[in-house]
């Protein structure tokens, strides 16, 4: 009897300690999915590259949610078809204001981009832009009949937090970039920035045509926010072979690949 005693006693603390561990598991496993549920829901310090692998384009969207756009239908960049535009008679030429900046540049481990001071601002069919800042990827982010360019540099204009226009311009192989020429040698080539009292002329960076291909697209990195009008300039600019092998050691393949235009119509304005 007494036997028995000891084996129910036994047998008692086993299962309760067998509770306890059990409940122990699925206290931690609750916690751990209610992390990931916070993780995946805060995008301040998920990090994300342009290559390929778990935080790649390709899994941008899944990161967490605020990039959930970046899986969405009207995605950027995107390739231009030349022969299936539309020429429509609503488009007007670009109306620039703009200044002269100081020259303050920074390398965030995505791009390297020129921080803009003073005033510079456009009117795109009607509507105001301000000026925020450009930067630069190699290879091009959107391709033109399904060729890329070596570069692209984005100026990013701002009307209101649902309505950014970003003005692209191609580079090809040609003759040296002037800007390239002063800075290049100053471009941080890893996380990092320079600043000068130098003065810009910013409209001095754009080619002299300013035709345009235009579409209603996204930002081209995470979050992928779909609140741009796009403005591809059809006349590129020019950098040496020399200055686009520097470039892009720096830039490193920064580009996101190419989006599927879906529904949306690409117009052209021809100055």
């Amino acid at each position: 009897m007494k036997h028995l005693i000891n084996l129910a006693t036994v047998l008692l603390v086993f299962l309760t300690v067998s509770s306890c561990k059990t409940d122990t598991k699925k206290e931690q496993e609750t916690k751990e999915q209610h992390t990931d549920q916070i993780s995946k829901k805060d995008c301040k310090d998920v990090h994300w590259s342009h290559h390929k692998g778990e935080d790649g384009p390709e899994n941008w969207k899944n990161l967490c949610d605020g990039f959930s756009d970046c899986g969405e239908n009207a995605q950027s960049p995107i390739n231009i078809i030349t022969s299936n535009v539309s020429k429509v008679d609503t488009l007007i030429a670009a109306k620039f204001s703009y200044g002269t900046s100081g020259v303050d540049i920074i390398n965030n481990e995505h791009t390297v981009q020129f921080n803009i001071s003073g005033e510079h601002n456009v009117n795109l069919n009607g509507t105001d832009y301000k000026l925020l800042q450009f930067h630069y990827h190699t290879l091009s982010e959107h391709t033109i009949d399904g060729n890329y360019y070596p570069i692209e540099v984005h100026f990013v204009h701002k009307n209101s937090d649902t309505n950014f226009a970003v003005l692209g311009v191609l580079f090809e192989e040609g003759e040296s970039n002037a800007l390239f020429e002063k800075y290049l040698d100053k471009f941080p080539t890893s996380k990092g920035s320079f600043k000068s009292e130098d003065i810009i002329d910013v409209l001095s960076l754009f080619p002299e045509n300013k035709s345009y291909y235009n579409y209603k697209g996204s930002l081209t990195t995470p979050p992928c926010s779909e609140v741009v009008n796009w403005y591809v300039l059809k006349t590129p600019l020019t950098a040496s072979k020399e200055q686009i092998e520097v470039f892009s050691k720096i830039m490193n393949n920064n580009y996101r690949p190419i989006q599927a235009l879906n529904s949306r119509e690409v117009q052209v304005y021809n100055h």
